[in-house]
């Protein structure tokens, strides 16, 4: 059942903490920039403002429009250490005087990968009164703002010590609005440092009741969608950070467009998240395919939703056990038109959702849940490549369709050739899932032998961390994450196995010290 929603505007602001946090900004604001039309100086041409439908356009949501025409992204900038700032203003960068100059904060010393020296530094510097007067500043802009997107990494200092620190003085004023968190999270092989599971734990341990939702990316996944689908030898954060934006930019597209849902951050909230212990969802973007490979693909409506599924096309490495885990909820995010004919009879509501494609074919709705459906129950008689939890049946799906297809930006810079073959047709998944448990068992795991060993324990004490803290993050790790996610996979198995006796919990951890 699909009703018509009239789309009301409400603003979100985004932070951008640390390096990490700061290169997806970057690389997502001029996305932004190309999907809406917008010049790298924040204005638009003469023939879009013609066409805006004023402050009430979508995109505001995240622009804000100055009295000259100037769209200035609702954004704030921190990292301690200066070269963020830097690559943001440098006079070769074409998107310079996009970011209002008050909204960029640096300094002049980094926190040395080290979770307590961020901490420290963000009380004793000022450094959290200085980044929430500027959200207080974007928020003076909003009639009417619904909550925030924080990004940052959290195998390093700033973004683990002083991202608790900001994340936790934004839920503290700001109670009452959504917080959504993309994360990066210490990959299996790669790392920046060698003390990130200790920043990975403290940071996650210390944050469990700051974010609504965290959507948990890691880099390795992105290196190996690049390696895999888009060809690349050897990838550089530049081809991870345009990826990780365009998975944000497609699971936000309801926010930014006219939709058949209702495009409010509760709203996803309400239906991804049934109980706040399990809000780490896992989110993917299809197709993403090599642009040489663009004309031997056609990416039916059918074979992106399949593409969604696959292990390669998700932003997380969550091993080999995905089909074997139990999805919670699932959120579908479609966009664009199912091919290039005109169609003969466009339906009040398929206009809506068309968002002005000029005659266009809208995608479909029941397109999009016959071949959920499929996923769940194959013609084949294969494997079901989609399980919810039992008492959740097949009611887990939330499907927005947006009548905008994607643009993908060119690499090096956007106007040279797209990293990606673009498409008609692309989607993005918030997928909530025990399969995430992984993600922290790995961490966690890491965490405990650098603990044994007492390794660079020393350094942590030294920026004013004290022993029992490494208990209690640990413990809250462990009790308020990790068994929880196995309690639910418990539960799931002992009702499961009422139908198929054969049934066995892998990678259960309650028996350990």
């Amino acid at each position: 059942f699909w009703l018509k929603f009239e789309f009301a505007m409400k603003e979100v602001i985004t932070v951008h903490i640390g390096q990490a946090g700061c290169q997806v900004g970057q690389d997502l604001w001029e996305l932004f920039c190309l999907e809406h039309d917008i010049q790298p100086d924040g204005q638009r041409s003469e023939d879009q403002r013609n066409e805006d439908e004023g402050d009430d356009d979508p995109f505001n949501a995240f622009f804000s429009e100055t009295s000259a025409g100037q769209h200035v992204p609702r954004s704030v900038f921190i990292d301690t250490d200066p070269s963020s700032a830097e690559d943001l203003q440098d006079s070769g960068n074409p998107y310079r005087n996009l970011h209002h100059p008050d909204s960029i904060i640096s300094y002049k010393q980094d926190a040395k990968n080290n979770y307590f020296e961020g901490r420290r530094m963000a009380k004793d510097q000022g450094i959290v009164d200085e980044v929430m007067d500027r959200i207080r500043r974007q928020e003076q802009l909003c009639e009417n703002l619904q909550g925030f997107f924080v990004f940052r990494a959290v195998g390093g200092g700033t973004g683990s010590g002083i991202g608790n620190e900001i994340l936790a003085q934004i839920r503290k004023e700001y109670d009452r609005k959504s917080i959504f968190e993309p994360c990066v999270y210490p990959s299996t092989e790669q790392s920046s440092c060698i003390v990130e599971p200790y920043n990975a734990v403290f940071a996650t341990a210390n944050s469990m009741a700051s974010a609504d939702l965290t959507l948990m990316l890691d880099n390795q996944a992105a290196y190996k969608m690049c390696q895999n689908n888009l060809k690349v030898a050897n990838p550089t954060f530049g081809h991870l950070n345009r990826i990780i934006a365009q998975m944000v930019s497609a699971t936000t597209t309801s926010l930014r467009f006219p939709s058949q849902i209702n495009a409010s951050l509760a709203e996803i909230v309400s239906n991804l998240v049934a109980d706040k212990a399990y809000r780490y969802p896992l989110i993917s973007l299809a197709p993403v395919c090599d642009p040489k490979a663009k004309d031997h693909n056609n990416f039916s409506t059918r074979e992106v939703i399949f593409e969604l599924f696959k292990p390669h096309n998700i932003l997380a490495d969550c091993g080999k056990t995905l089909q074997m885990n139990r999805y919670t909820a699932i959120a579908v995010l479609m966009r664009g038109f199912e091919d290039g004919k005109p169609s003969r009879v466009i339906s009040d509501t398929a206009s809506v959702a068309s968002g002005g494609l000029g005659g266009r074919n809208p995608i479909e709705p029941n397109q999009v849940m016959t071949a959920l459906q499929e996923l769940m129950k194959p013609r084949t008689g294969a494997p079901s490549v989609v399980k919810f939890l039992p008492w959740i049946g097949d009611s887990g799906f939330k499907v927005g369709i947006v009548g905008q297809p994607p643009k993908i930006p060119g690499y090096p810079k956007v106007g040279d050739a797209p990293f990606m073959a673009n498409s008609l047709r692309q989607a993005g998944m918030i997928a909530n899932t025990t399969a995430v448990r992984s993600m922290f068992v790995r961490t966690y795991e890491k965490f405990l032998m650098l603990k044994y060993h007492k390794a660079y324990i020393w350094q942590f004490m030294e920026a004013s961390g004290e022993l029992d803290e490494f208990d209690d993050a640990q413990e809250k790790m462990r009790q308020g994450i990790i068994d929880n996610y196995e309690q639910l996979l418990n539960l799931s198995l002992q009702d499961e196995r009422g139908h198929d006796e054969r049934l066995v919990l892998h990678g259960g951890t309650h028996h350990e010290a």
